[in-house]
């Protein structure tokens, strides 16, 4: 598939999987959207398999091939990686009694954050990302210029700085906490130990001109701060396997790297070598765009690209502002600038994502083309409501339905770049590990809250809902409801309609407004 410029819109240029070429079809389109998402092709295999005997697949497979690895034939299976896709492979396996080599490299990110759905006290931990008071104990970019923003992150409050780093100490110490021991649950085998993520997180701070500066940060102790590698959420099935990795009966941990395999072995890079019947490789997935414009198309688009197309005059212009918006970051947030130096951060070989909100490209929006929108291309926690929102953001953004403020910033280009800039400056000091790949957390009700702006829709939702004067104690519920309440895709209940409801005031005729299918 590709996707071409026809006149003011698009041509989509499609062939049936397994046709001949003659088998091609042109779609034609005046509004086109994107939603291919960036993670759906794995990452190619880095070793020469031509010489190994037994069976190999990426995690993709898994589902589909899983009765390859149960097969009698195979006793002992091996599995590559140290995420999410890695341990479902390795509970598959060793839960039908297989013997089953987890390897994990010693360099790079490590193993994930393995949490446990509920906190001890059954509360569910997920539920931290949809809480508005997150965002100022995590950093957040959409609320930086607040002043308890700074007073958390500035380094210009001693008591700021003390309670972030207690709370997340606090905060690690309940994610490894094992809900019947009380004990860290990595500590309770030599394989847990191994699974134990190692970023660190500890704030040195001195006296200067009567102020507790923050001043750099040191590997004293891991912390869930910095969220690297990132983390996965433990259930039923992924407790039992973990109950299998500290037996140690089934399943060994080994901090190595694979070099070859050849015949029914593989050769590690320590001399070592495990004799295995199956690999499966849960190395992720390539973060990139799918190939449906030609680079120089992209490029426009401000999809990510080999920075040797963009010209000398782009290089350098998105450089300064580049530059410009990291050292803003710098400034608003001192422990961003000081990570931790165990952190393995991935070299891109592309540009950054250049999209306005994540969703329009700056070039076509400056001109009045309101023919484009990309969707799904990052992910966070709170992926329902973020949808939707951003769906109809992109709707309106298509029918030419904005409120004029918000048109007046989509004809400004430069605005547009700065702050696609500062964005991306932040996500790639704040998800070190993440980076390019576009991720957001703690902070996502306030870029949701941004998107509900630019739509002139309330993001007070939960305020919406709550009687005022005695009845809601005089505002002190609807405030700790907003802050510690937890938004869910229910709070988000009728925003299209609200939206209509706005556009017809705006248009001041009454009458009803036609979306993109004819209807309303």
């Amino acid at each position: 598939m590709r996707v071409e410029r026809n006149g003011p819109g698009w041509k989509v240029i499609t062939r049936r999987a397994g046709s001949s070429t003659s088998a091609i079809e042109e779609i034609t389109c005046t509004k086109l959207i994107v939603a291919t998402g960036i993670t759906s092709k794995p990452k190619p295999v880095p070793w020469d398999l031509s010489r190994f005997e037994g069976t190999s697949f990426h995690a993709i497979e898994v589902g589909q091939r899983q009765h390859e690895l149960l097969n009698d034939k195979v006793q002992h299976v091996t599995v590559v990686g140290g995420h999410k896709s890695a341990l479902e492979a390795v509970g598959a396996c060793a839960q039908a009694g297989k013997k089953v080599e987890w390897l994990i490299r010693q360099e790079g990110g490590g193993p994930t954050w393995m949490m446990p759905a509920r906190n001890p006290d059954g509360s569910s931990l997920a539920k931290l990302s949809t809480k508005r008071f997150m965002g100022f104990l995590s950093s957040s970019i959409y609320n930086s210029e607040r002043w308890l923003n700074r007073f958390f992150h500035s380094g210009r409050w001693w008591f700021g700085t003390w309670f972030l780093n207690w709370f997340w100490g606090f905060m690690t110490a309940q994610v490894k906490k094992d809900a019947i021991t009380k004990k860290n649950r990595y500590h309770a085998s030599e394989n847990g130990r191994k699974l134990e993520p190692s970023p660190s997180r500890h704030v040195r701070i001195y006296k200067e001109l009567r102020r507790l500066v923050i001043v750099s940060t040191a590997n004293v102790f891991p912390s869930l701060f910095w969220f690297v590698p990132g983390g996965t959420m433990l259930h039923g099935r992924d407790l039992e396997t973990f109950k299998l990795v500290d037996e140690g009966n089934l399943v060994n941990v080994t901090r190595d790297k694979m070099v070859s395999a050849i015949g029914k072995s593989i050769n590690l890079s320590n001399g070592d070598k495990i004799l295995t019947d199956a690999i499966v490789y849960c190395t992720g997935w390539e973060l990139a765009f799918p190939p449906l414009f030609s680079p120089e198309l992209a490029n426009e688009l401000g999809i990510p690209v080999d920075p040797s197309l963009l010209s000398p005059k782009d290089r350098e212009y998105w450089k300064a502002l580049d530059a410009r918006a990291e050292a803003q970051i710098d400034n608003d947030n001192p422990m961003l600038k000081n990570p931790p130096s165990n952190i393995h951060i991935p070299k891109s070989t592309k540009t950054p994502f250049r999209l306005f909100r994540a969703i329009v490209p700056s070039s076509l929006a400056a001109q009045g083309d309101r023919s484009l929108v990309i969707l799904g291309n990052y992910a966070g926690g709170r992926i329902q409501q973020t949808s939707e929102i951003n769906s109809l953001w992109a709707i309106a953004y298509l029918e030419d339905l904005m409120p004029p403020a918000t048109k007046s910033i989509l004809s400004d280009r430069e605005a547009m770049n700065r702050d696609i800039a500062h964005v991306e400056a932040f996500r790639k000091k704040r998800y070190l590990n993440a980076y390019p790949y576009r991720l957001a957390i703690f902070e996502a009700p306030e870029y949701e809250d941004m998107v509900m702006r630019d739509l002139e829709l309330r993001a007070d939702r939960k305020t919406m809902r709550i009687p005022s004067g005695w009845r809601g104690w005089f505002g002190w519920k609807a405030w700790c409801e907003e802050w510690f309440g937890s938004y869910l895709a229910s709070d988000y209940e009728g925003i299209v309609e609200e939206f209509l409801e706005s556009v017809e005031k705006r248009k001041g005729s009454g009458g009803q407004v036609s979306l993109l299918n004819g209807h309303t």
